[in-house]
Formats: structure tokens, C-alpha cells, sequence
């Protein structure tokens, strides 16, 4: 049996499992998924050495060790070179290759979405590692990249070829697409939204990678302004999809598995 998991700290709460095993039931992958909550970053060597020894195939990675994984790798993908961030590592019999999957899931996000990002503004806010993925797709597809900081200087220095603005200069600011990356308005934090609806109505498009609530107080406003809108759900699924497709060298119908998830999460 083909063993994979997710590597993190106080995850217990991950979809990650429902996602995987749904592949594996959807494809008779002879596989299982699970979850490995670390504490302590000091302890992810030899939980590594370990993972090895048990012949497991491939890891997703997820807060707080995105970027701690890349000391620990042998190779990295040209998106972990470019964002700076690690979800999903593959174990050969010589080497372990850390690749971003959140990437190619934002590619499947936007084209979902409908949109043609190629010369057209978009606002991202935050600066963390879904930022940083998010540059990297949106300049891939040749889109015009303005991130919002509350420490904008500062934040400059550690994102390349992309704007950089303050929340006070983003209610001047007008756009074809807004993506929140930060986790305000998470569940159970459910009742708040980084920005407010006098900001939401200046974009065609509003994106928020929080995919638990549905609909989150951001999404709400933008609804409300008749703005067309997408939350987290079709970007976690799509990485849950490639990270399968790096390991298993396979081709997977992505669309299928995000049908047969949605309805079975939100229903």
C-alpha cells in the first residue's frame, strides 16, 4: 500500500485527509492518508529520516513548516525557487523534491473564475506564504501585482516584482481583482473582514483562499456589490490534486474530484 500524509503543527482539523482518501476510493489507489502533527520544528530531521525508513512517498506540508522543509530537501521545484515555500515534498530512492501545489491550484482557481488576468491590476492581501504563491501565479500569467501590507517597507524587501501598498492607499486604489490571503475570517472568527465594503466595490473580482465558511464576511460584502466571487475551496482541492499527480506521476481529472468534494463538504 502506496503511504502519503500531512505534516504539520495542530492540524487535527486538516481536510487534507477527506480530500486524499476520496482520490484514492475515486481511482482504487491502494493508498492512505495521514496526518503527522510535529511540535517542534527541531524534530523534523529525524521525522523525516524516519518517513524514509517507512517508505512513505510524499508529504504535504503546511503551517508552520513551509519554509522550515527546505533545509531539509535535496531539490527544488522552479515555483519553491521563485516563491519561497514548500507544500508538498516527493521521496525518490536517493533525494526528496519539495514542490508549491498552492501554486498550480491558484492557475485552477483563476481559470474557474473565468479570468483574464494578462495586463489587468490585482490586489493581494497579506505577505505571508499564500501571498507569495499568489505573486508568483499572477505574474506568471502576466498580471499587474500589488500587494497590501501594514508594514509596507519592510514587506517590499521580501516580495520581488510586485507593488507594494498601505491599507490607507487601498481605499484609493480600484482594480480588477482582489484576493484575500490572509486567515481574517476564518472559522470560528467568522464575523470580520480585513477590508470593508467601500473597498470591495472598487474590483470586478474578489478571491478568498478561506474556503471554511462558504462564504466569508469578504466574500458577503462583495456579493453585495454584485461583485463575482470564489472562496479557497477549488485552490485546496486543485493542490490536493497535483501534490497526488507529482507523486504518482498520473494525470487526474480535477474537475470530477472537486465536484464529487464540493457537494459532500457544503452540503
Amino acid at each position: 500500500m502506496k503511504k502519503f500524509g500531512l505534516l504539520g503543527k495542530n492540524i487535527s482539523y486538516s481536510f487534507s485527509p477527506t480530500l486524499h482518501n476520496k482520490i484514492f476510493e475515486l481511482y482504487n489507489f491502494e493508498a492512505e492518508y495521514k496526518i503527522y502533527d510535529v511540535e517542534d520544528e527541531g524534530s523534523i530531521e529525524g521525522f523525516l529520516k524516519s518517513m524514509k525508513e517507512d517508505n512513505i512517498l510524499g508529504l504535504n506540508i503546511t503551517i508552520p513548516y513551509k519554509t522550515t522543509i527546505l533545509k531539509f530537501v535535496d531539490e527544488l521545484s522552479s515555483e519553491v525557487k521563485d516563491i519561497g515555500a514548500a507544500n508538498c515534498i516527493k521521496f525518490s530512492k536517493n533525494k526528496i523534491t519539495a514542490y508549491n501545489t498552492d501554486y498550480f491550484g491558484l492557475i485552477k482557481t483563476f481559470e474557474k473564475m473565468g479570468l483574464y488576468l494578462k495586463n489587468k491590476k490585482v490586489i493581494i492581501l497579506g505577505s505571508g506564504g499564500a501571498a507569495k504563491a499568489c505573486i508568483k501565479a499572477l505574474i506568471d500569467l502576466n498580471a499587474i501585482v500589488y500587494t497590501v501590507s501594514r508594514n509596507p517597507e519592510k514587506t517590499k524587501m521580501n516580495l520581488l516584482n510586485c507593488f507594494t501598498i498601505s491599507y490607507e492607499e487601498l481605499l484609493e486604489t480600484s482594480g480588477y481583482l482582489i484576493i484575500n490571503a490572509t486567515p481574517v475570517g476564518t472559522f470560528p472568527n467568522t464575523e470580520i473582514s480585513p477590508v470593508s465594503t467601500d473597498v470591495l466595490q472598487n474590483f470586478d473580482f474578489a478571491l478568498d483562499l478561506i474556503y471554511n465558511p462558504k462564504e466569508t464576511l469578504f466574500l458577503k460584502f462583495a456579493h453585495s456589490k454584485n461583485k463575482k466571487i470564489e472562496n479557497g475551496f477549488c485552490m485546496l482541492v486543485s493542490q490536493g490534486v497535483k501534490s497526488e499527480e507529482i507523486w504518482n506521476d498520473v494525470e487526474l481529472n480535477y474537475e470530477k474530484i472537486y465536484d464529487e468534494l464540493v457537494d459532500e463538504i457544503y452540503k
